[in-house]
């Protein structure tokens, strides 16, 4: 078995094999379920039960840091557990060196490829809308659901051709009178894990301890 094993969203999938491949790390990866990132009670459950099952490995990374809460509380049953203290992984693809500077539009939309492929999935993509009510009907119901967001961001990480999320969130910035920018994605949080570099912005949880409530960062 090997001494680490990480446990990661699919949305940092592109991300974290670029910094583990950067790395020459040995970590295996095992990629959770999608639709368990927005239900926390489930994605907790899945977490317990997947770290209750290892056996002979040394650290278990939780790369869905805090998410809703669906990481607190989560016991270090059969290794040690480390989690980044980001409130999710919109803040670890925007982490830089320190977690302590990191800055963000809590207010914002944020899209990367895989971002927008899970919005193209979802009930609220703008082709969808328009086949189901209209185009007309289609554009009101997003003013309705975006009506206190209209700033959009797309986080440039290097993985992906930023041109076609632009070109997918464009008609949202024209429909909502909205602005469009791009961030530098430099996903510090994924270097330091793929390095193994587990410095205060990580919260390090021994074999039979539990991973804290309020030590994930505060929206600010």
């Amino acid at each position: 078995m090997p001494k680490t094993v990480i446990l990661s969203c699919p949305t940092l999938m592109v991300e974290l094999k670029a910094a583990l491949a950067a790395a020459s790390s040995e970590a295996v990866v095992y990629f959770i379920p999608r639709e368990l990132h927005s239900v926390p009670k489930k994605l907790h459950e899945y977490l317990q039960d997947m770290i209750d099952r290892f056996y002979n490995v040394e650290r278990i990374v939780i790369c869905v840091s805090g998410c809703g809460g669906g990481t607190a509380g989560l016991r270090a049953s059969s290794a040690e557990l480390v989690v980044p203290r980001t409130r999710d992984c919109l803040d670890i693809l925007l982490s830089g060196d320190s977690l302590d500077v990191l800055q963000r539009d809590i207010g914002g939309v944020y899209f990367t490829e895989s971002w927008m492929e899970c919005t193209k999935e979802s009930e609220i993509d703008l082709d969808k809308l328009a086949g189901k009510m209209g185009r007309e009907a289609a554009e009101d119901f997003l003013r309705r659901l975006y009506k206190t967001c209209n700033k959009f961001y797309i986080i440039d990480t290097g993985g992906y051709d930023v041109r076609a999320v632009q070109d997918y969130v464009a008609p949202l910035v024209k429909i909502l009178s909205g602005t469009m920018t791009l961030l530098d994605g430099k996903c510090g949080i994924l270097h330091k894990i793929a390095k193994e570099t587990f410095d205060g912005d990580f919260i390090v949880v021994p074999k039979g301890g539990e991973i804290p409530s309020d030590a994930f960062l505060k929206n600010r």
